[in-house]
């Protein structure tokens, strides 16, 4: 990337902001993880971004003070992004939430954070799930009827997101 290169601004989501509530996790990782992808900051937040690496010197000192200023700059933009996926991460979560981000410099080290948090067993999830399902309250009308919906729709990304891909956290803490 070039120093020229610049994130689009944004005031805004591109929908209604969705924060982080704790009973939202899939939901809310989905959403963010797609805004993040989409205006550059996800490979910081996942990890996938890694800072440049430290240049082998030359022989010709001239062409090693050109590298040192170029390798300096990619260094820099890599550390501002950084910090900026962090920013945006932090935005994204409640209040309460912001003491798993404490002395936390690294956005990817505060994803797996929030995740440990909100995934800690997936059979707790599970039963999350069911508890939301076998709650739902009975539609009367076309707006309950909708929104029972809604919310059946949601409750089946969630539970396809529990059942297809391990979580980081179960990855990290030999879960699988």
């Amino acid at each position: 990337m070039s120093s020229s290169d610049s994130l689009p601004k944004t005031e805004k989501y591109p929908h209604e902001k969705l924060t982080l509530d704790g009973s939202n996790y899939s939901q809310w990782a989905t959403g963010f993880k797609m805004w993040a992808g989409g205006i550059g900051l996800w490979p910081y937040i996942s990890g996938d971004e890694l800072e440049p690496s430290p240049l082998a010197p030359l022989t010709d000192a001239d062409q090693n003070i050109i590298r040192k200023e170029k390798h300096d700059e990619r260094v820099k933009l890599y550390k501002q992004r950084r910090l900026l996926a962090l920013s945006a991460l932090s935005t994204a979560i409640d209040a309460q939430d912001f003491v798993y981000l404490c002395d936390i410099d690294d956005p990817h080290v505060a994803w797996i954070a929030l995740e440990k948090k909100y995934l800690p067993q997936k059979a707790i999830r599970f039963n999350q799930y069911l508890d939301r399902l076998f709650t739902l309250p009975k539609a009367h009308d076309s707006a309950s009827i909708a929104d029972t919906l809604q919310t059946l729709i949601v409750l089946k990304a969630d539970l396809t997101a529990l059942s297809v891909a391990p979580t980081l956290y179960d990855v990290y803490h030999g879960g699988i």
